[in-house]
């Protein structure tokens, strides 16, 4: 069988749809029946150095610029592919290019309502086949999109064996004065488009807070200054850090520092950075209204909190803290990455078909 997705960003992206991508190539490559994965990303943000499967085509030439992709898509559309993925709902116009329907792979907020190209309109109701990562994402795109064809839960994964309980590391607690602190902590793109993810939620929180715990926002962004300005207007400027952009590879030592991972979001639509916390053995803190319930299986691994109560935010904060256990939560087998390839071969099986 030979794949081909179109995708915003896979290898050399940052992110959860960066990562998504990259697990879902591999999946698509294990498959037993697959000949060849072609990969068509409109974005590189940065140098790409995952190694690559000799069967998959990375096609980094196509991330030069709109025209470049889309003459890229043109040239794929003579090629024949058994399976056509769409990696975002804004890129299906690009799909027309090609004589086959595709595979729509949804990931959030930005299928929860209408489109507004008139084109994307007709290619949905043409789908081969519409991929959510949460059961919430797949009931808002089918809600006002009445897609009738057949539609896939494919949660985010996560490779286990890269994260697990480790030591704070002494260089990066004397990096942030955090030595002798509590910790909670907040990863994701600051940016004024994706204030929903609860940032300025646990900011109201913390003047309520022990002088003693301190809120790690990590990432970079464009609503940072607002957030700075917002924590000296709440008085807990200097029980607030921010980190700037962390690496993949220093991430698990990034949670490793927290106390409690707390990300209180209205609009999630799953959530991976949760799953990264838990698997490193923080204790985590999702919202009951969007996608993060998913993600802690509606309670089971973590707490579920309403984003719009502080009161319940601060007593899941000080409840974690006062109880102070560690350790990755029984169940967490369930997103193991192994579980994400079994079901891409499922779903790429039940398409076949």
């Amino acid at each position: 069988m030979r794949f081909l997705l179109l995708c915003t960003d896979a290898y050399g992206g940052h992110g959860g749809i960066a990562l998504f991508n990259r697990q879902l190539v591999g999946a698509l490559a294990a498959h037993p029946e697959c000949e060849r994965v072609v990969v068509v990303p409109r974005l590189i943000v940065t140098q790409q150095n995952d190694p690559l499967l000799p069967i998959v085509d990375f096609d980094a030439a196509a991330a030069r610029g709109k025209l470049a992709w889309l003459n890229a898509v043109r040239r794929r559309a003579k090629e024949r592919f058994d399976i056509v993925f769409c990696g975002h709902i804004n890129l299906l116009p690009a799909t027309r290019l090609l004589d086959q329907p595709p595979v729509l792979t949804m990931h959030g907020i930005e299928a929860w309502k209408p489109v507004r190209r008139p084109m994307s309109g007709q290619v949905i109701r043409g789908l081969r086949g519409a991929i959510s990562v949460s059961a919430l994402t797949r009931d808002r795109f089918q809600s006002w999109s009445h897609f009738a064809g057949p539609t896939y839960v494919l949660p985010n994964a996560v490779r286990l064996e890269r994260y697990g309980v480790r030591p704070k590391r002494a260089d990066l607690l004397a990096k942030w004065g955090l030595a002798g602190k509590r910790v909670l902590l907040t990863l994701g793109r600051i940016v004024a488009a994706e204030r929903y993810k609860g940032f300025d939620d646990v900011l109201e929180v913390m003047p309520e807070l022990d002088r003693d715990i301190v809120y790690v926002i990590a990432g970079k962004g464009d609503d940072t200054d607002r957030l700075r300005r917002k924590a000296r207007d709440l008085g807990v400027a200097d029980r607030v850090v921010f980190t700037g952009f962390v690496a993949e590879e220093d991430k698990a030592d990034l949670y490793a520092l927290a106390d409690v991972y707390v990300m209180p979001s209205r609009g999630e639509g799953f959530g991976f950075v949760l799953l990264e916390a838990m698997a490193c053995g923080v204790p985590v803190i999702g919202s009951k209204h969007d996608g993060g319930r998913e993600a802690l299986r509606h309670g089971a691994l973590g707490t579920l909190v309403d984003p719009a109560n502080p009161a319940e935010i601060r007593t899941a904060i000080n409840d974690i803290l006062r109880d102070g256990t560690r350790g990755i939560p029984p169940g967490m087998e369930y997103f193991a990455y192994e579980r994400f390839v079994e079901r891409v071969h499922a779903i790429v099986d039940d398409l076949a078909r």
